[in-house]
């Protein structure tokens, strides 16, 4: 079941490269470990291979969330920067795919340079999410640094349910306690649309806390060229559940349509699942 975890089908944008060279200023701060109030941990295909220089410990946020970054040049040449320090802006993909400005004035200060040295890193970025619409966004940094991330709607509130008796839980259905092989299964995924973030979710009865590794790809030859990402699976984490049975949760977007699938193990490669499901047009 492993050979068919090839890849991750996620977006790949168009992106830019920062020039090498020195400058009058530089940037120069210790680098300290990103935290975030992320309620979870994801990652998406990113603009080019710069986009690793932004620090983020996920890049899917709840709306309302905050957001919190760092660049550090893991590169050989210095990095040719507006600004001093540099600064950087937002910006958002509407659904007819073209990027306007979010946050940010979106035009660097050019009347200011710095330069960021090899191994060197900015200070600590922070914003609030608060009031996003769901979709993709990408922090551009006056270094020439681009990273982008997803913002998705925060789940509904759910009421609590006063009563003036107390309630007595469901007791737990019986199970052939003679069968303790672990397994994993994924729900029905529906039709997801392209370029858009979706949610895949299933079960497990493995423990909650242990990782589950997963990859999404194109079942068809035509659609592999334009979708598949080469740089391997991704993890996600089993949240307890009720009467032995957990769940777990993969999310992603595909910049296609087609046919796809996503395959799904244990770290140890076993108890492992596949399922089938196409994407269809904006």
């Amino acid at each position: 079941m492993a050979v068919f975890f090839l890849a991750m089908a996620l977006a790949i944008a168009a992106g830019c490269t920062a020039p090498a060279g020195t400058d009058n200023a530089s940037e120069d701060i210790s680098s300290v470990p990103v935290t975030s109030a992320a309620l979870y941990r994801a990652t998406i295909n990113q603009p080019d291979a710069l986009s690793g220089f932004v620090k983020m410990d996920t890049d899917i946020y709840n709306s309302g969330e905050v957001v919190e970054f760092t660049v550090i040049n893991d590169g050989s040449g210095t990095l040719i920067c507006a600004g001093n320090p540099p600064a950087f802006s937002v910006i958002t993909q509407t659904p007819g795919g073209t990027w306007s400005t979010k946050m940010g004035s979106g035009q660097p200060d050019r009347a200011a340079g710095s330069a960021l040295a090899p191994g060197a890193s900015t200070r600590r970025y922070t914003f609030v999410t608060t009031g996003w619409e769901p979709g993709r966004y990408r922090i551009v940094h006056d270094c020439g640094i681009e990273r982008e991330f997803l913002v998705r709607a925060l789940p509904p509130a759910t009421l609590p349910v006063t009563s003036s008796l107390t309630p007595v839980p469901d007791a737990c259905p019986e199970t052939n306690t003679t069968t303790t092989a672990p397994w994993i299964a994924i729900a029905e995924i529906g039709r997801p649309v392209a370029y858009q973030p979706f949610t895949i979710r299933g079960t497990t009865n493995l423990p909650a806390g242990e990782e589950l590794v997963y990859t999404i790809f194109a079942v068809g030859e035509g659609d592999a060229g334009v979708s598949l990402d080469n740089q391997g699976s991704f993890r996600t984490t089993v949240i307890e559940g009720t009467c032995g049975t957990n769940t777990w949760e993969a999310h992603g977007e595909i910049q296609a349509t087609g046919e796809f699938a996503i395959g799904i193990m244990g770290t140890d490669k076993t108890p492992s699942a596949i399922r089938k499901f196409t994407v269809i047009p904006e």
